[in-house]
């Protein structure tokens, strides 16, 4: 552990304890509540309060703190800095070896090796770690792994103190030595904010904590400079490529409670003249040109795409098919295809083109077209390639075209050792034609790579839907490449009579247009789910943040007076002052008796509303939560079958209906605890057998990407990891994920919508209500209908749904793509 500031510990109190449990640790921000036992008062036990610091239970402690007396939990020790010691008695020991920190030792081989070794264990691990192999149940096999782990574990115990010093918790600090090793110290103490951009997890907060600690002043250049650096990645994962001073200045002050700008303008300066950003002139709305504030690889890559595009379309067309409108229609003849007017355009026009986009709604024949297109490529003798962003949009393109279809990170082969991708120019993707599917998802940084592993005689037909959400990374390519007017652009817009008899088609098209579809509820007419209507929408509500505060507030004081008073005369008469209940003029209305007495979160609510909806769940007795999970355990598989597959995209995270609340109670539902099933827990998450889970975010080293969508197949408690199978078509692979990568793998019974592009599901469930009025649009709304196969069902209010489609995101992404394809290259 590194030096404590003596001048700090001196004055706070000081508390030696064994941790017994740890009741609550938020990853998020650290806090941490734990119970222990005073090594001075072994029979008493006590409650610590630690702000981020993870510590295992068994684990001997020097708290140092101060006790204070909560109001509601009542005498606690609040903690500012802990000094791990030796574990002070064998159960300590016991609890401290079986707590997962070392892999290979889960509870029980801990019990055993402590019943057999004693006091003396920790001295076996350290000096003579082959008797372990005396304790039944380890072999040499077992004695490896155990060794192995015990090896790293003593490596990094310097590091984990260190860190730990400066409260960051062990889970991180086993990532942090794996990315920087023996040299982890150093580089934390020359410059913390590393931390922020090399591990996942830990954000700048944290790691400006941890430098403010170390003594870094508060308007040093190289903390004014992270802060810039943090300000424009936050907007990079806003979806913008750049910032303006204006928006740099406010943003870096707030963000490090500066008041002097001067000194973030300088630290620009410097940045600028160093190299480490870029900068570029562009018009701002009023057409008055601005200096604008690029990262470094956004710049480039943006100006990579302007350049190469434009080189593509200044080549000489492709040579002409001879007989071309006879073999077109011969092909389709011979495929019983009939093509529109503008389909049998489009496919004449992009067989000329080097490069163009392919766009329109569902149901309007991209895919139909794209399939011709592809045949007539190949009768020419082409060779043809196909990609798409995700593995569930590759494997839709490889179903409907009758082609193997790639993942862009696998057509471009990830290089997980030097970073990137293996194919470049150096080394291009060896094609006549690729063909990429689902370019609304398409980011700047993406489709740099791809363009730059193209052949200069590779001809490439991006297809996608510019109305769909942006890409989750920066830029927003191709709503950009359309509006540029530069690069060839077929646009199909008739919708065919087969999609037209689809109501998710059709209302998909009516929300498109800012139209609220009259959606049918199965509680107004039940043969909907008979027919197979493929778009129902269930009338139901979740309670507000409001409303949920004034119940409680109702029952709070009921259940205060009740001991002294008669309830109903509280009741009868609220407006009293004596009894410090003020009804709001918006729950006048309600029976606050029957409010009282409801006896579950659907009476309470029913209590609360003004108004119910004649086909409402509630007036069943169910609220929107209870129907999602209906409709998910049982409902849909009664009318589609057991096998179909259901996915839950909502708009949001939080509340009731966001996903980390609807993945709980799903999994609970289908995949509850049970005696020999096993599960991992951490951050707040459980995971066990037969879960589905999803991948936060690109891990090239474990070759899975953010989206992609998985089943837990083996959980490995002593080990601490979980086995992931990913399954795109005929193709599947297993991810064995260990314990520092669990913190990118998410439930995944419900995700967010974002997370759902360019993907498909059988049937989904979109939960709609107005605590997601943030997340309300109509490209969000449109987006996830379009996800949908056999069937969608709304969740939630009518109102909710109108406010979405009477909504545009007013967030416009921060790009320079049009203004770069439009510019002159003299």
């Amino acid at each position: 552990m590194g030096p404590i500031d003596k001048s700090t510990t001196t004055e706070l109190e000081k508390l030696s304890a064994v941790v017994t449990r740890v009741t609550f640790h938020s990853l998020e921000t650290g806090y941490t509540i734990l119970k222990v036992t005073a090594i001075q008062r072994p029979g008493q036990e006590l409650t610590v309060v630690v702000h981020q610091s993870k510590v295992f239970a068994g684990a001997t402690m020097d708290f140092y703190g101060e006790w204070v007396t909560h109001p509601s939990y009542g005498l606690q020790f609040k903690a500012a800095k802990i000094v791990e010691r030796k574990p002070a008695t064998t159960n300590a020991l016991e609890k401290y070896l079986g707590s997962g920190l070392i892999r290979g030792v889960g509870p029980a081989t801990a019990r055993k090796i402590v019943s057999y070794f004693g006091e003396k264990t920790l001295d076996v691990f350290e000096d003579d770690i082959e008797s372990l192999t005396q304790i039944d149940g380890i072999a040499q096999r077992k004695l490896r792994m155990i060794s192995e782990a015990w090896i790293e574990h003593r490596q990094i115990r310097s590091v984990m103190m260190f860190l730990q010093s400066h409260n960051i918790s062990t889970l991180f600090a086993v990532k942090i030595y794996k990315v920087y090793g023996n040299d982890a110290i150093e580089i934390v103490q020359s410059n913390p904010y590393r931390l922020a951009s090399d591990i996942y997890g830990i954000g700048f907060l944290s790691a400006d904590h941890i430098a403010l600690g170390m003594g870094l002043a508060a308007d040093s250049p190289q903390r004014i400079g992270a802060g810039i650096g943090h300000v424009l990645q936050h907007a990079r994962e806003q979806g913008h490529c750049y910032l303006n001073l204006k928006q740099i200045l406010p943003g870096v002050s707030e963000l490090l409670s500066l008041t002097d700008t001067e000194c973030i303008t300088r630290v620009l300066d410097q940045l600028y003249e160093r190299g480490e950003l870029k900068t570029r002139q562009l018009p701002d709305e009023t057409g008055v040109l601005q200096v604008c504030y690029y990262a470094h690889s956004l710049y480039y890559d943006e100006q990579y795409i302007a350049l190469r595009l434009k080189e593509m379309v200044r080549m000489t067309p492709m040579p002409r098919m001879p007989d071309l409108q006879q073999r077109l229609a011969g092909f389709c003849e011979q495929q019983g295809i009939i093509l529109s007017g503008e389909q049998n355009q489009s496919v004449r026009q992009i067989l000329a083109e080097r490069v163009c986009v392919l766009t329109g709604g569902p149901g309007c024949g991209k895919t139909t077209t794209t399939r011709v297109l592809v045949g007539m490529l190949q009768m020419d003798g082409k060779q043809v390639m196909l990609a798409a962003p995700t593995g569930r949009a590759a494997q839709r393109m490889s179903e409907v075209i009758g082609l193997e279809s790639k993942t862009i990170h696998r057509l471009l082969e990830v290089d997980a050792v030097n970073g990137g991708f293996k194919r470049k120019e150096d080394n291009p993707v060896e094609a006549d034609v690729l063909i990429v599917d689902e370019c609304s998802m398409l980011d700047v940084h993406l489709t740099a790579a791809l363009l730059r592993a193209l052949d200069k005689d590779t001809q490439l037909v991006l297809i996608g839907d510019a109305d769909q959400l942006p890409a989750v990374g920066a830029g927003n390519v191709l709503k950009d490449v359309i509006a540029s007017q530069q690069i060839p652009c077929l646009r199909l817009t008739k919708i065919f009579r087969q999609a037209r008899e689809s109501l998710i088609i059709s209302y998909a098209h009516q929300i498109n247009t800012g139209v609220v579809p009259q959606i049918t509820s199965p509680f107004n007419w039940p043969q909907a789910w008979q027919q197979k209507q493929d778009c129902l929408f269930i009338d139901s509500e979740e309670a507000t943040g409001e409303q949920l505060r004034f119940i409680s507030k109702v029952k709070r004081l009921v259940h205060a007076t009740a001991i002294d008073a008669d309830t109903s005369q509280i009741l009868q008469d609220p407006y009293s002052q004596d009894n410090g209940l003020v009804i709001p003029q918006k729950f006048s209305h309600v029976n606050l008796e029957a409010l009282v007495k409801a006896r579950s979160h659907t009476e309470e609510l029913r209590q609360v509303l003004q108004r119910i909806h004649p086909w409402s769940s509630l007036r069943y007795g169910y609220s929107a939560v209870d129907m999602v999970e209906k409709l998910y355990d049982g409902i849909i598989q009664k009318y589609f079958g057991n096998e179909t597959e259901i996915q839950i995209l909502s708009p949001m995270t939080k509340g009731s209906l966001g996903t980390a609340n609807l993945n709980k109670v799903i999994q609970q539902k289908k995949n509850p605890a049970c005696a020999g099933k096993a599960q991992l827990s951490i951050a707040g998450r459980v995971f066990r057998q037969s879960d589905r889970v999803i991948q936060k975010r690109n891990n090239y080293d474990l070759n899975v990407f953010n989206g992609d969508i998985g089943l837990i197949t083996d959980v490995d408690n002593e080990g601490m990891e979980l086995t992931v199978q990913f399954r795109a078509g005929q193709q599947v692979k297993e991810v064995v994920y260990s314990r520092e990568n669990l913190l990118e793998l998410d439930l995944a019974y419900a995700i967010t919508i974002h997370k759902s592009q360019g993907s498909e599901f059988e049937t989904i469930i979109i939960p709609l209500v107005t605590q997601h009025f943030n997340m309300l649009f109509r490209n969000l709304v449109y987006t996830a209908i379009t996800r949908a196969r056999k069937l969608v069902v709304f969740v939630g209010t009518r109102k909710a749904l109108t406010m979405a489609i009477g909504k545009q995101n007013p967030a416009v992404r921060q790009t320079a793509l049009v203004y770069l394809l439009n510019q002159s290259d003299k």
